[in-house]
């Protein structure tokens, strides 16, 4: 496994963001590419200051210092529950690595909270399966409707939450540089 480390590692350092890309739709597409270790390492590396970074999406999404600073906050507060329930969230289990480690989470807190997200997603969705099996196909349509409402609830929600932390972290801001003045 040491072997599959050090190239998933040049990869990314050699492609960046073409490798995450190229890992994700290989494996997707079929092929025996290790998408998740492309995630993690991708977070690894982005949380070294290496050129994966969410600079990129700075501008995209029109985000300053205070958002990313706010952002940091949220994940340092609440990224292990962010992490663990990522993981039954098509679409957010994609990029919750990434963005943790860019925002600067540990990565043996990710480790801890994404193996044991993982664990209990198998066994969640493997018992379900396992009892659902006569209703395969109505089960699998119900899912997958559920999991999409829950995706756009739950992003929902968390830019609500970093909108509220992000006022608060700019209003700690002010006390702080204005200690006399009073911060509504």
């Amino acid at each position: 496994m040491h072997w599959l480390a050090h190239g998933v590692r040049d990869a990314l350092n050699s492609w960046g963001y073409w490798a995450v890309l190229i890992g994700l739709l290989g494996e997707d597409a079929g092929l025996p590419l290790p998408g998740e270790t492309v995630l993690m390492f991708a977070s690894f590396v982005a949380n070294k200051n290496s050129g994966l970074q969410l600079h990129w999406a700075r501008k995209l999404l029109h985000l300053d210092d205070i958002d990313i600073d706010a952002a940091r906050d949220l994940i340092h507060r609440h990224g292990g529950r962010t992490i663990f329930f990522s993981r039954f969230i098509f679409g957010l289990r994609t990029i919750a690595g990434p963005v943790a480690g860019s925002l600067g989470m540990k990565w043996k807190r990710f480790v801890k909270y994404n193996a044991a997200g993982a664990a209990t997603w198998v066994c969640t969705i493997t018992f379900i399966g396992y009892g659902f099996a006569n209703e395969f196909k109505n089960l699998l349509s119900y899912v997958e409707k559920a999991s999409w409402r829950i995706s756009a609830a739950l992003f929902l929600t968390g830019y609500l939450i970093w909108r509220h932390a992000k006022h608060q972290y700019r209003d700690k801001q002010r006390y702080k540089e204005h200690p006399n003045s009073k911060v509504a």
